[in-house]
């Protein structure tokens, strides 16, 4: 007993286990953490780590949407100066019509133009503009964990493209399918470009061959350009005589649509229907002629010009065969215009053929709808409507989508361009002012979804770390509590192996008595 001493090791013993959980007790106190290594809780470290690397990754993401936030809203930043600009410019354009200082009005129009170019190209943030082109830029606003993959969901911001657009790669605008004439090809005759006044034989499907239902629609498309005279009678086209047929011809200073079927052959007659729109001398014009008619004359014509309606009539019904020739800028045979049976009477200002020229005619036994019609329009502009200029752009939705803020607003100058009216650049200038205004919405409802997505994120993020913390926390008063209960042990132990080791020193005292 003397050479073990077993008192002295159990006191021993105890004195280790407390000291050892004296320890982990302080060095919970010191971390914060009940689980500081594998070896505290190896499921509980586990799951608290890939949750840390959850809410790194999370944390990356929000602060990936806050440079989004910062692009958009610098961005948003130049909504009110550019506003301001059109306004400035729309002003000018009025003041003009007055016709007071316009090469002064035109300066400062050009240099609102200019300033509007820099606001644009100078809402840049962190290398990102999302005004000046329509390029896409993905940004991450979530992430999620799925087995051993991350699976990232993005954004597309796209930019609003209101600076110059580059010209795409192929300009060229081909007309729909299906054209019965198309004068501006080898279809039929003559090369693209200045059709001559003329007339030509019958044509299946427009004068002939539509018995025995007869045509109950079809659209007709010309670009032309009046001469200097516009108030004697010209016939632009006519197809028909004195019985049925259609055309279209100037008068009185207007562009005149006209159509009649007046049989004795027991179909259903209606009588000469017009519809007409006014038009300059010396002026570009792509136009349109709709026939939307009914077996009981109860349907309508309807006119456009540069792809806007400007005039319908009703009392419309079907056409049928009329073989007389069809004429180009010229009366073939006899037809009905302005309600009168007339005949060619020649060229030059005493006849009633066209002063202008014809560069295109395309003829469909068909109505179209709004996105092929638009295409219509811009194909009769190609070559001929001055690019990038007023006449250009009126009228046709298709090319005012493609162009950009900056193109709409430089096609108001020069004043003096070929088709410019105040009416015209006004029109042009609201397409641009809608596009400015179409941008900055789409910018705000950026911001809205990547705003929610960063405060969604924060909440998770904070979530995350609150399941983090009650896996490997340590509870702060429990852990003091537990080291004060420790060192009293500690205490008590020190104690205990002190007096076990007193017990061989009394054994000794007896033998030295003795």
């Amino acid at each position: 007993m003397v050479s073990t001493n077993p008192s002295a090791k159990t006191a021993l013993g105890n004195l280790r286990r407390v000291q050892s959980s004296l320890d982990d007790a302080q060095s919970r106190i010191a971390t914060g953490l009940s689980v500081n290594s594998a070896s505290d809780n190896p499921a509980y470290f586990l799951v608290a780590s890939v949750q840390r690397a959850d809410v790194t990754i999370i944390q990356g993401t929000r602060d990936n949407l806050q440079n989004a936030v910062g692009a958009i809203t610098t961005a948003s930043s130049a909504q009110d100066p550019i506003n301001e600009a059109i306004l400035n410019i729309k002003n000018g354009i009025i003041t003009i019509e007055t016709g007071f200082a316009e090469d002064e009005i035109e300066r400062v129009i050009e240099t609102q133009i200019d300033e509007v170019r820099d606001i644009i190209s100078s809402a840049s943030f962190n290398g990102v503009n999302l005004l000046d082109t329509r390029d896409n830029r993905s940004v991450i606003v979530g992430v999620d964990r799925s087995g051993g993959k991350f699976n990232f969901q993005t954004l597309n911001l796209r930019g609003a493209g209101l600076g110059r657009v580059p010209a795409p790669v192929n300009t060229v605008v081909t007309p729909p399918a299906g054209a019965l004439i198309d004068l501006d090809s080898t279809t039929l005759f003559g090369a693209p470009g200045v059709i001559p006044t003329q007339d030509f034989g019958d044509v299946t499907g427009v004068n002939v061959g539509t018995n025995p239902a007869g045509v109950d629609e079809r659209t007709f498309v010309i670009s032309f350009e009046t001469g200097a005279d516009v108030t004697t009678e010209q016939v632009i086209y006519e197809e028909g005589g004195n019985i049925r047929g259609l055309n279209i011809s100037v008068r009185d200073g207007l562009l005149v649509f006209g159509g009649y079927n007046l049989p004795n052959d027991g179909t259903t007659p209606w009588p000469y229907v017009e519809v007409q729109t006014p038009i300059e001398p010396n002026t570009r014009y792509t136009a349109q002629l709709v026939l939307d008619g009914d077996a009981t004359a109860t349907g309508e014509f309807q006119a456009y010009i540069d792809g806007i309606l400007v005039d319908r009539a009703e009392g419309v019904g079907v056409l049928y065969d009329h073989g007389d020739n069809i004429g180009i800028g010229r009366i073939a045979g006899n037809a009905v215009v302005n309600g009168v049976v007339v005949t060619d009477t020649g060229a030059g200002p005493g006849g009633n053929r066209f002063q202008g020229s014809i560069d295109k005619i395309l003829v469909y036994n068909q109505i179209f709808g709004e996105e092929d019609f638009d295409q219509l329009t811009s194909y009769l502009a190609t070559d001929w409507l001055p690019v990038g200029q007023i006449a250009y752009y009126v009228g046709s939705d298709l090319r005012v989508d493609a162009a950009s803020l900056v193109e709409l607003l430089e096609a108001v100058i020069p004043i003096d361009q070929a088709g410019f009216s105040t009416e015209g650049a006004l029109k042009v200038l609201d397409a641009a002012q809608q596009k400015l205004n179409t941008a900055f919405a789409q910018l705000g409802l950026f911001e809205r979804r990547i705003t929610g997505q960063r405060n969604y994120l924060q909440d998770l993020t904070d979530g995350l770390q609150q399941g983090v913390a009650a896996l490997v926390e340590a509870d702060l008063g429990e852990e003091a509590a537990r080291i004060q209960s420790l060192q009293v042990q500690n205490q008590l132990v020190v104690q205990a192996l002190q007096i076990a080791n007193q017990q061989p020193a009394t054994v000794l005292q007896l033998f030295s008595q003795n």
